[in-house]
């Protein structure tokens, strides 16, 4: 026998390996009986299984999902609400663009599936062109939006800046104001007790002449006392504030100065009067004490107005300053919406564009099966993003989720809340809750309303009950070192039999779909990455890749690969 080389006896093994392998297919494809089953169309409800305990009815605490504005209130404390009663609605503008960007995503996802499914025709194709360009010029106006919006936002953000650095400066402006009218007032003052009124007093603050009306006498060596006093409590005030020279230091010293000028103009008015009964002057001295003390009068009724008047300007800037910080955040606040909107609009706009682009060349190029499954995917997928930002929507809306009685309303319109605030308070009809705590794997699927079937380990287990979740608490709690959220569910219908403690076995429904495309669970097989199922065809089994949605234990979705009336293989008989 000659001999082979390498090559050839690489050649052989791997002839009889696949002889070998044909062998036992046509064997397993011949004699092997197998269990089958037919694609159908009807309901898959995915649900999530958990453990719980009846607990006494208790309040329940609504609380925001979002971090928001609350925008209105619709009910009151001690209102009687029913399931789904809006009772808080919170700012949800920032989500109008984008569900609009992706509304029209699915209506461009949609309508390009229709043509691919459709065909493409001579006038389709220069239609489709059009659209082209059509979506090229949205998308760079769009672009031009938002730059527009960049630069709106940085004037906004560059005015508040400035309004920042103006608050303080125009504070003190006003503040310096203030504290050389206390000055002015406090020369004034000094200039009326020592020089303009010192000439009727001598050495002993007591009148140079005779007063006929004694009560004019006395008041007027008092109040030159207390006037002295008010100097020098003046002197003092004004020393402090021009020490700290803060606006803050210049308004709280306003009362007493004021009051302390005040003491200095009583002075010159019981000057005045006491002059009005003076006797043993010359007529020419008279003379010269009454314009001395209306002089003096006159000097501090001006200068209190000015006092007056400077610390009013002084309040005044606070007003303004505090109307142009509102004015300058809310402007930014304004532009920096724009500027989201603005860039939703680019986004769905560089989508649709690329839509478009992709419409014409498919159109082109003609459309194979395969590309149609993969668009009618993207349709899924981008439904499905329009249901998410749906879903963010309603979390805009605090409702009562179950009958009951409002005992609180915590916000007011107006207010910005965080995620975990609570922001109304329900007490429910009944007598029990259903506690249970939600692993963290499971818990973004649990929303508010979801329906639950209720077995409780008290009864035979063919007798149920059903409810649906309450409340979810954003809060994790930590139970030996794993993450739970704990959920309360609430009872469609009381049961005078069931006690508090006792121990429930609860399916919560996370998902449904009506008319499904429907596998039985056990023919789907799954790898890393993969999801195949066997088809029997013309007496042949072959595998084909299935893409796959909601699924419970009977049953899994199928969203592509497989259609109504196919065979799959199960498993063999035994």
């Amino acid at each position: 026998m000659p001999k082979m080389g390498k090559k050839g006896i690489v050649a052989i093994v791997v002839t009889a390996v696949v002889l070998v392998t044909l062998a036992v297919r046509g064997v397993m494809d011949s004699d092997v009986a197998y269990e089958t089953a037919v694609i159908d169309r009807g309901t898959v409800v995915e649900r999530i299984s958990v453990t719980g305990s009846v607990a006494p009815k208790t309040r329940i605490d609504l609380q925001a999902e979002v971090s928001a504005k609350v925008t209105g209130i619709s009910a009151a404390e001690g209102d009687v609400v029913e399931e789904g009663d809006l009772l808080v609605s919170l700012d949800s503008r920032d989500l109008s663009a984008r569900i609009a960007g992706q509304s029209a995503a699915v209506e461009a996802a949609e309508a390009l599936l229709a043509q691919y499914r459709a065909g493409a025709t001579p006038e389709e194709l220069r239609v489709s062109a059009t659209a082209v360009d059509s979506a090229r010029s949205r998308y760079e106006a769009a672009v031009m939006a938002q730059a527009d919006a960049e630069r709106s936002l940085a004037n906004a953000r560059s005015s508040r800046d400035t309004a920042i650095l103006k608050v303080p400066i125009n504070l003190q402006t006003k503040a310096d104001t203030l504290t050389q009218a206390y000055d002015a007032a406090l020369t004034a003052s000094r200039d009326a007790v020592d020089r303009l009124t010192a000439v009727m007093f001598d050495g002993s603050d007591f009148l140079t002449f005779t007063v006929s009306d004694f009560q004019s006498e006395t008041d007027a060596v008092n109040t030159r006392r207390e006037a002295r006093s008010a100097i020098s409590r003046l002197e003092s005030a004004i020393l402090s504030v021009r020490a700290t020279g803060t606006a803050e230091s210049a308004s709280a010293s306003y009362s007493s100065v004021v009051s302390d000028l005040q003491s200095v103009k009583r002075h010159a008015d019981a000057c005045a009067l006491a002059l009005n009964y003076a006797s043993g002057l010359s007529s020419s001295t008279l003379a010269s004490y009454q314009l001395n003390v209306s002089t003096a009068q006159s000097s501090m009724n001006s200068n209190m107005q000015s006092v007056t008047s400077a610390n009013n300007a002084l309040d005044l800037q606070r007003q303004v300053n505090d109307a142009d910080m509102t004015a300058a955040d809310s402007a930014v606040s304004g532009a920096e919406a724009s500027l989201n909107s603005a860039t939703s609009a680019v986004t769905a706009a560089e989508r649709s564009l690329a839509q478009a682009q992709a419409d014409y060349e498919y159109r082109q190029a003609g459309v194979r099966p395969e590309q149609i499954d993969a668009q009618a995917a993207r349709v899924r997928a981008e439904r499905a993003g329009l249901s998410s930002l749906y879903a963010d929507l309603a979390k805009r809306s605090v409702r009562a989720p179950v009958d009951g009685l409002v005992t609180e309303i915590n916000v007011e319109v107006g207010e910005s809340v965080q995620v975990g605030k609570t922001v109304a308070v329900m007490n429910t009809d009944g007598n029990f809750d259903i506690v249970a705590n939600i692993s963290e794997v499971d818990i973004a699927r649990i929303a508010v309303g979801q329906a639950v079937d209720v077995t409780l380990d008290a009864f035979p287990s063919d007798e149920a009950w059903t409810g649906k979740v309450a409340t979810v608490n954003p809060a994790e709690k930590v139970v030996s070192g794993v993450i739970f959220y704990e959920a309360k569910m609430v009872f469609d219908e009381e049961d005078s039999r069931i006690r508090s403690g006792m121990t429930a076995n609860l399916d919560i429904e996370i998902g449904r779909v009506e008319d499904a495309v429907r596998l039985p669970i056990r023919a789907l097989q799954e790898t890393v990455g993969r999801s195949f199922v066997r088809v029997l065809a013309d007496g042949k089994i072959e595998e084909r890749d299935v893409a796959v949605g909601l699924e419970n234990t009977d049953f899994v979705e199928i969203l592509s690969g497989l259609d109504v009336g196919e065979t799959v293989v199960v498993g063999p008989i035994k």
